[in-house]
């Protein structure tokens, strides 16, 4: 009886691990993981101006000071993450392909289903603050926050028919990153060895050397135009770096549709790639934290 439990208990589990397998197939997996996403946050939080933080403090329901706006906001950057659903989900990216020109943009987010849309609609939706906006304004806050870290994870805005890279596995592991998507995600990050508070403190000091007419240029631009540089880099930093081939345009809804060239692909990442892309992951989260800071003060 205890032999016939003990197989019942391993076929569910295997069950229940394919149903999750599945289920986060269907969508990239999630973009910055949370050290990522709250040191954008904690960036933002310190470029405020008093009537956003006011503001800011009120949605969050906090009092109206640096340090608690910050560490608010900060927890509410992950709170998309944890509660994804068949819409939601397909916010949180953009499927542009290799082969993809910048006006292809609008195109590959139909009916504003895509990270890039999203910015700009959650943006409006702060900005106007009207009673039967589609979203609260918690929400809409916390959306907001996100997708700007999400934009700025090269991968959530490429697609080479792998899923945003969640098809080519790494081999042996990066602290936990089995795929390619996850490398980039929070591996990178990891590697840099600091928390969140640590990291948004070295970002910002680095910031402290810069001049108000730099900051200003860094900040510059629209979602569109931070959605094509995460793509260019994407595959000057990733594709063409670890010379991943080029695959049709087609955009399978898991790995198991992707082309073998991909599907079947296993990278060996070396620690000099690691080391090579540690300042490259910074400068994407500094950027998303100022340009994330110019969106909440335009909008509050």
């Amino acid at each position: 009886m205890q032999v016939i439990l003990v197989k019942k208990t391993q076929v569910f589990s295997r069950l229940t691990a394919v149903l999750l397998a599945g289920l986060l197939a269907s969508f990239p997996a999630f973009g910055w993981w949370e050290t990522g996403h709250r040191t954008v946050a904690r960036l933002a939080a310190a470029r405020l101006t008093p009537a956003a933080r006011t503001r800011i403090a009120r949605i969050l329901s906090v009092p109206d000071t640096p340090e608690a706006v910050a560490d608010a906001l900060a927890q509410a950057s992950t709170w998309p993450d944890e509660n994804r659903n068949q819409t939601s989900g397909r916010w949180h990216f953009i499927n542009l392909a290799l082969q993809d020109s910048k006006s292809d943009i609008p195109a590959r987010c139909p009916h504003d289903n895509c990270v890039t849309a999203r910015i700009r609609l959650f943006a409006l939706e702060l900005r106007s603050a009207r009673p039967n906006a589609p979203q609260s304004e918690l929400d809409a806050l916390r959306y907001l926050v996100h997708f700007v870290g999400d934009l700025h994870q090269p991968l959530h805005a490429v697609s080479n028919a792998d899923l945003g890279g969640n098809c080519e596995r790494v081999s042996p592991p990066v602290y936990t990153a089995e795929n390619l998507h996850a490398l980039w995600d929070g591996a990178i990050v990891n590697a840099i060895g600091l928390n969140d508070r640590d990291l948004a403190a070295d970002l910002d000091r680095r910031l402290g050397s810069f001049r108000e007419s730099e900051l200003a240029q860094l900040a510059a631009g629209s979602e569109t135009a931070w959605t094509w540089e995460s793509h260019e880099l994407a595959i000057r930093q990733i594709y063409r770096k670890l010379a991943i081939p080029t695959q049709p345009v087609i955009f399978p809804k898991s790995c198991q549709q992707a082309p073998l060239a991909v599907s079947n692909l296993v990278l060996r990442v070396r620690s000099s790639y690691i080391d090579e892309m540690k300042p490259v992951v910074r400068q994407q989260l500094l950027k998303a934290g100022v340009r994330l800071a110019k969106i909440l003060n335009e909008s509050l």
